[in-house]
């Protein structure tokens, strides 16, 4: 097959995320079994506009802040000069639409729809648009096929109208080097992701300034965005003792999920808990706030534990048990290690690729 992805950035884009991750883990995989993938996304400075990474044909147009406007003229143009057999159409944050322009079958890829949590991210103008585009993904995308990579979202898209052709296939987590020794800090505290407003980090912060009261424990946000400079403030107001390590490497991020005593999530919605995934497989416990996406990725009381969203006293008590009961860490540990290799790329680019064969 020829499959062309849209995507809003590559993985060597400073903007990437989990969404990138998740491209290149899946498609370099299709890209080995003999697939040909092209790549649309927006150029960052500094970037080619046409390039060749890992088997992936890259044509980068426009910016982060404008790609979109770019997709419609640059679609029509691959389409001239390719025969696609299949489009995979990211649906994160603004939707492109392409089922619109094109007869050419396509795949609506979706991490996590924002929803009325875009509210919380920016400001209302913006946030209102983003909201809309999302409200009438249902009529754009009629007859689409549909991978969302959790349940939670799957659940979205049913409630705005999609009834059908709903495709579920779990982000995996990537082979760590089997020789990597690292010490357990028993102290350490962790948030490992991108700092981002609608991620609730302040809750993080909250508690550990309140834990750092009453014991010398370390903690760590390893993660770059937006809301970082704010939140340095914010922890220097309540004299939390908080490392911000910023951008790291994989090895790095891996050597910091294996080095903390727990890790933590307080966002109040993802698409999927990727980065609680791959803390687990690390034998590192998880505390989650319970919500959509998170939940699913963290078993309550067996591999980490969820308390409700926005409930700073819940987290810190749940926070405190995992530092004090050894007993229950060992067992969490033990759990978390054997649940997260539930999830593999090679099964979810297997999935993945069983689906456009489908659609084609």
């Amino acid at each position: 097959m020829t499959i062309l992805v849209i995507n809003w950035q590559d993985w060597e884009n400073p903007n990437g995320g989990g969404a990138e991750l998740n491209l290149r883990e899946i498609f370099s995989r299709l890209v080995k079994k003999g697939h040909r993938v092209i790549l649309l996304c927006s150029r960052a400075p500094g970037q080619k506009r046409h390039d060749v990474l890992d088997g992936f044909e890259i044509y980068r147009i426009g910016k982060r802040n404008n790609f979109n406007f770019h997709v419609p003229a640059a679609l029509h143009s691959l389409l001239r000069h390719n025969t696609i057999d299949v489009i995979v159409d990211d649906l994160n944050k603004i939707p492109f639409y392409s089922h619109a322009f094109t007869r050419t079958p396509v795949v609506g890829f979706v991490h996590h729809l924002f929803r009325s949590t875009i509210f919380r991210e920016t400001n209302p103008l913006f946030a209102t648009y983003v909201y809309a585009t999302e409200r009438i993904i249902p009529f754009f995308y009629k007859t689409a096929t549909f991978v969302a990579v959790s349940n939670s979202t799957a659940e979205d898209l049913c409630d705005m109208g999609v009834q059908e052709h709903i495709h579920i296939v779990h982000n995996g987590i990537p082979v760590r080097p089997s020789d990597k020794k690292v010490t357990r800090q028993k102290n350490l505290i962790a948030y490992v992701g991108r700092v981002k407003k609608y991620k609730s980090i302040e809750h993080f912060i909250e508690v550990v300034a309140a834990i750092q009261k009453q014991r010398d424990t370390k903690a760590i946000v390893v993660g770059d965005g937006d809301a970082r400079e704010g939140l340095m403030k914010f922890a220097d107001e309540r004299k939390a003792r908080i490392t911000f390590a910023g951008f790291v490497s994989e090895n790095e991020k891996f050597t910091v999920y294996a080095q903390a005593r727990v890790v933590v999530q307080p966002s109040v919605k993802e698409g999927w808990g990727l980065t609680a995934i791959e803390a687990q497989s690390c034998g590192t416990p998880v505390v989650c706030a319970d919500s959509p996406g998170l939940r699913e990725a963290v078993v309550d009381g067996k591999t980490g534990y969820h308390y409700p969203y926005g409930d700073t006293m819940a987290l810190q008590e749940r926070i405190t048990d995992l530092l004090d009961d050894d007993t229950t860490w060992k067992s969490f540990s033990l759990e978390a290690e054997k649940w997260a290799q539930n999830f593999s790329w090679d099964v979810s680019a297997a999935k993945f690729e069983a689906i456009l064969k489908s659609v084609v």
